[in-house]
């Protein structure tokens, strides 16, 4: 458990640090162009616990090609992240009719659906889906999976890694004051608000529960695959039908609407209960094809003990 925490560490220290500093870099680049005090604190955030992790996954000695969970040879990586991109696709359809057949989502009044308009909303949703998934992956499912797994085990590996997953998907942290209100105490205010969201945990439930099961789901993957490569074709399969969707359709008020919650209005017990049964689906499969194995192992050595 050492590892995790030490990772929550870095975290908190960061927001800290970020917030700290939030008032002079603010100030700084203001010389150049304006911005929001608070995106200049989540870039110094995002910065300090970049710089941490890569300390840190250094000293424990999982910086590495196997760590980050590329350690497969590269035509296999290329392979299981396209079957990833074709699994995740199929995998979320089902979910996204679901939605359309309860008119939960309906198409926006206008949409042009003509070739060229699809192909770019599609290409610039993978796009993003790619890079939002190299990035989570390769620390939830990488070295932070390798590190709790090496200290913890397993299971801590699929749970723990999986609980800050979904957690960090609901830290805010806004603040809209006029430019000669800002102070040095500002990124303590914008600090104040992250955590805003919490104050409602159970207007929340159902998409943290629902990321988390998306969270556990991709670290089963991980297992099987050895590698984290179908694992960011999954995320980015889902990241881009997502975006496309929210684009594409808008949210209807109806009797099945408690299906989807208030984060992006796709994910919610809908999600939840999809991903929980595609996981327990996956459990079932490893723990099977694992005896199966072990049966196999036992009976050619009992074979040979015979001859």
């Amino acid at each position: 458990m050492r590892s995790f925490a030490s990772v929550l560490l870095i975290v908190a220290l960061s927001l800290i640090v970020a917030a700290l500093l939030a008032y002079p870099a603010w100030e700084f680049i203001g010389l150049a162009w304006e911005q929001p005090i608070h995106r200049v604190m989540h870039r110094i955030a995002m910065l300090v616990s970049i710089l941490g992790f890569i300390w840190l996954f250094r000293r424990w000695k999982i910086f590495n090609r196997h760590g980050l969970g590329f350690g497969l040879p590269r035509a296999a990586f290329w392979r299981q992240l396209a079957a990833g991109v074709a699994a995740g696709t199929l995998l979320i359809l089902p979910l996204i009719g679901a939605l359309y057949a309860l008119e939960i989502r309906a198409p926006r009044a206008g949409l042009d659906l003509t070739l060229v308009p699809v192909i770019k909303l599609v290409s610039i949703g993978l796009v993003t889906g790619l890079v939002v998934a190299m990035i989570e992956e390769v620390f939830f499912r990488g070295v932070l999976f390798a590190a709790v797994r090496r200290e913890s085990g397993t299971a801590y590996a699929v749970i723990l890694p999986s609980l800050l997953y979904a957690a960090l998907h609901f830290l805010g942290g806004r603040l809209q004051v006029p430019a000669e209100q800002i102070e040095w105490s500002s990124g303590l205010a914008v600090l104040n608000t992250m955590f805003a969201k919490y104050a409602h945990p159970a207007a929340i439930a159902d998409s943290f529960l629902a990321l988390f099961a998306v969270g556990v789901l991709l670290s089963l993957v991980r297992i099987r695959t050895r590698g984290i490569a179908a694992c960011i074709g999954l995320h980015a399969a889902w990241v881009c039908i997502i975006a496309v969707v929210r684009d594409t359709t808008i949210l209807q008020d109806r009797p099945a609407s408690w299906l989807v919650g208030a984060y992006d209005g796709v994910l919610g017990w809908g999600a939840l209960a999809w991903m929980t049964w595609m996981a327990m689906m996956t459990i079932a499969y490893l723990t099977l094809s694992r005896d199966a194995r072990l049966s196999s192992s036992e009976s050619l050595g009992g074979g040979g003990q015979r001859a």
